[in-house]
């Protein structure tokens, strides 16, 4: 493990090195125009980091190109699903779980938190369909606020490992079992499954997540994951060990409940990992205005995550070099924003400052690495959806809507503000 990754950086650092040197003469013309010390800045910012980042990545995954096969476990299990409202797919859901072909037993816990529309009815009506390797449990918290429905759900909990599934989030058969086998033979704290979009062609802003979710959440997913240290064991889809969790005291009151979780495992030297094979379907907004507010409440978990666990104070290596990266994404973003956006534009009217070689070069990492994870993915044999317009508008303008929902997302945390509940 240690090996692949010292290949990984050094062959990042191999591209760093060779885009370094291109990148002075490019900065020094820059500079006759604008100020130095803006000019690196801009450079480093969406080329120079960037493309150490993604190549790091990208070799990694290819020398992690093989799945790995685990013996299936018959170990009881746990799920938690918590619905505040969620009658339009809470159904679908429930169903996905009792339908698992899965070798040991489940009991699915479904904690309603105070919904005011139907979401108890629909339980109910599940409850009597319930196979003989699943049991569906109603459970009502009144407190609102989705960490203390998860904790609510935590002091039920007699089995030593337990999933989490989201309320809108439908799951691929035999996803219990795979993402169970792993937790199960790997020891591993926490395990993050695979999500696609549940909604891939519902709108335009579907289609473009439908390739953040197959191909850059995924990449990072799987090259933390490489090293034990996925640092994001998403609540929408994802296994726990059950005394990991209870160490640290369950989930906090924060938005980010699920990567401050993550984290503080990381932090007592515990494992995260990925299971690829495990996929959920999730729903994801289908408005513009849905994706910001959705990104928006992301980077202010991340950085929830930071404040309460520093790369620093992070319990393995690993998980240190990536929570340092993680860091970096507020300095990528400002770049982006303030450097390759004025960039693009200035480039419009012939002035290339930052819209250069380098800048393609860093760009063909980046669908390198697309191409790399889109192939691993149909290696599944799991359907998703497909859309070449949907993929165009991705690479075009998803970067943009993502970086300004997450400086705003920034700004909210230094404001100590909160959003809502989901």
């Amino acid at each position: 493990m240690k090996t692949k990754f010292i290949l990984s950086v050094c062959f990042g650092s191999l591209w760093l090195a060779l885009s370094t040197f291109f990148a002075v003469g490019w900065a020094q013309e820059v500079s006759q125009t604008l100020p130095g010390v803006y000019v690196w800045w801009v450079i480093i910012g969406i080329a120079l980091l960037p493309g150490f980042l993604m190549s790091c990545m990208f070799f990694s995954n290819l020398l992690h190109w093989n799945e790995k096969k685990y013996p299936d476990t018959d170990e009881d299990t746990t799920i938690i699903m918590c619905a505040h409202n969620e009658e339009q797919t809470i159904s679908q859901s429930i169903q996905s779980i009792i339908n698992q072909k899965y070798k040991g037993h489940i009991r699915l816990i479904v904690v309603d938190n105070a919904s005011s529309d139907y979401t108890k009815q629909k339980i109910a009506k599940l409850q009597g369909l319930h196979s003989e390797n699943c049991l569906v449990e109603y459970i009502y918290c009144a407190e609102p606020g989705k960490q203390k429905a998860l904790n609510t759900a935590l002091s039920l909990i007699c089995t030593p490992y337990f999933i989490t599934v989201d309320a809108d989030t439908f799951l691929e058969k035999n996803a219990v079992q795979n993402i169970m086998n792993q937790i199960v033979y790997c020891n591993s704290s926490c395990v993050a499954g695979n999500l696609f979009v549940q909604n891939p062609k519902s709108s335009l802003i579907s289609k473009m997540q439908n390739y953040d979710y197959l191909l850059s959440i995924a990449s990072i997913k799987r090259f933390q994951g490489s090293y034990q240290s996925t640092l994001v064991a998403q609540g929408a889809f994802s296994a726990y060990k059950t005394y990991d969790v209870r160490k640290v005291g369950g989930w906090q009151d924060v938005l980010g409940e699920d990567i401050v979780l993550t984290y503080q495992l990381l932090q007592q030297g515990f494992s995260s990992t990925y299971e690829p094979k495990a996929v959920g379907y999730t729903k994801v907004p289908e408005t513009l205005n849905g994706l910001y507010r959705q990104r928006k409440r992301w980077a202010i978990g991340m950085l929830e995550g930071l404040s309460v666990v520093p790369p620093w104070k992070q319990g393995r290596v690993f998980s240190c070099y990536f929570a340092y990266v993680n860091l970096s994404v507020v300095y990528l973003d400002l770049a982006f924003i303030f450097g390759f956006i004025p960039g693009v534009i200035l480039s419009l009217f012939g002035y290339y400052y930052f819209a250069g070689f380098l800048t393609l070069i860093t760009i063909a990492v980046c669908i390198l690495l697309f191409l790399n994870m889109y192939l691993y993915q149909k290696k599944l044999k799991i359907p998703f959806g497909d859309s070449i317009w949907g993929f165009i508008c991705f690479l075009l303008f998803f970067q943009i809507i993502q970086s300004i929902a997450s400086l705003h997302g920034y700004l909210i945390h230094l404001r100590h503000g909160k959003s809502e509940w989901k």
